[in-house]
């Protein structure tokens, strides 16, 4: 799930340190997350950060000539000269510092074209308003236009995008994206319902366990519902099958068969695809990707060694004969048997299979 900030989800936390910012961090240090803050946001940021450095020393220097003029002393002023300037550099290595640790991802300001921009102004579409202003707000905008996929790509769920905006007049109609938004999602065929907008960090991070169970949900539910034009979980489980499955070792998956000769070199030549996909479970992983969990029943065709005594000793044979002379104690021997597999399979938010792991499920 992709988190983009507005301006207002940040100021009054210059540093980082509340509560409600250290658990996103948190969340983000998991890899439950990605985190986005436009260029237009930091510097914003920045920007209300000077205007506090130049508030707090107008305040230091209003006092200092109170006192001077209360005490008739030469009070000379706390601060260097260079103070705004240098406190300043420091906050940008400090934000520098901050999204390096954490993987915050920068978006850079739009390469937009302003004859769009200007169209938007003049008609007051938002996030601009009725005396035009909305000029940094659009750029936002043009930067959560660039994170959302395409109408006609396939993703595993929603929501793919989370803003947290307070900017109610701009950006929302009540607590929902502006139908002027929504509407140019439509028109340059991107997803409409891939934004989710929270009104600030807490309400976000008070709802981010639910909204992770929500997208396992939609995801299990879109498989089962067969929604998918290019992913079928069955094929990617069939594919690994016949990779992984036939020609291998019979001992790999535990067989059991009478006599003694069990050959954990004979390999497994065949299995029947009819199987069905039972007890379906999906999770998130992280940001990216999901845990999908099954069980599959595979009838399988296998080979192995026996007993001739064994053989001719037994009236219940459920297996053929394809060496009867192997050697003078052994013959080898062809049968088939159900066996059941827990499936565990890695899926990104791009229905790309990202690994697969079968576990024989011991029923004895």
């Amino acid at each position: 799930m992709k988190v983009v900030l507005d301006t207002n989800a940040i100021f009054g936390d210059f540093n980082f340190k509340k509560p409600i910012v250290t658990i996103l961090l948190e969340e983000l240090k998991q890899g439950k997350l990605r985190l986005f803050i436009p260029e237009v946001v930091q510097e914003e940021v920045i920007n209300q950060f000077r205007q506090g450095l130049e508030k707090a020393q107008n305040n230091i220097q209003s006092g200092l000539r109170a006192i001077r003029e209360l005490t008739t002393e030469p009070m000379e002023s706390l601060l260097a000269t260079d103070f705004i300037p240098t406190e300043l550099d420091n906050y940008r290595k400090r934000l520098a510092a901050l999204f390096s640790e954490y993987g915050i991802e920068a978006i850079p300001i739009p390469q937009t074209n302003h004859h769009f921009l200007v169209q938007k102004a003049m008609l007051k579409k938002k996030p601009f308003n009725a005396s035009e202003k909305g000029y940094r707000d659009s750029l936002i905008w043009e930067n959560i236009k660039s994170l959302i996929s395409a109408e006609d790509e396939e993703i595993a769920s929603s929501p793919e995008l989370v803003f947290i905006t307070d900017n109610h007049t701009d950006f929302l109609s009540g607590d929902q994206l502006h139908e002027d938004l929504i509407a140019e999602l439509e028109q340059q065929a991107l997803q409409t319902e891939s934004i989710k907008v929270f009104r600030n960090l807490k309400d976000f991070t008070d709802n981010m366990v639910e909204l992770y169970e929500v997208q396992a949900d939609i995801f299990k539910d879109r498989i089962n519902n067969d929604v998918f034009w290019n992913f079928e979980l069955k094929a990617i489980i069939t594919s690994y099958l016949d990779k992984e499955y036939v020609d291998h070792k019979v001992g790999d998956f535990e067989f059991i068969y009478p006599g003694d000769y069990m050959d954990d070199e004979r390999e497994i030549t065949a299995y029947h695809d009819d199987f069905t996909l039972q007890d379906l479970a999906v999770k998130k992983l992280n940001a990216e990707e999901f845990v999908v969990e099954l069980r599959i029943d595979v009838l399988t065709e296998l080979e192995f060694f026996i007993d001739k005594s064994d053989y001719y000793s037994s009236r219940d044979n459920d297996y053929h004969i394809i060496e009867g002379d192997w050697n003078r104690h052994v013959m080898l021997v062809g049968g088939t048997d159900t066996l059941s597999f827990d499936v565990t399979l890695i899926i990104n938010s791009k229905l790309e299979c990202q690994s697969i792991e079968m576990n024989k499920i011991d029923e004895s």
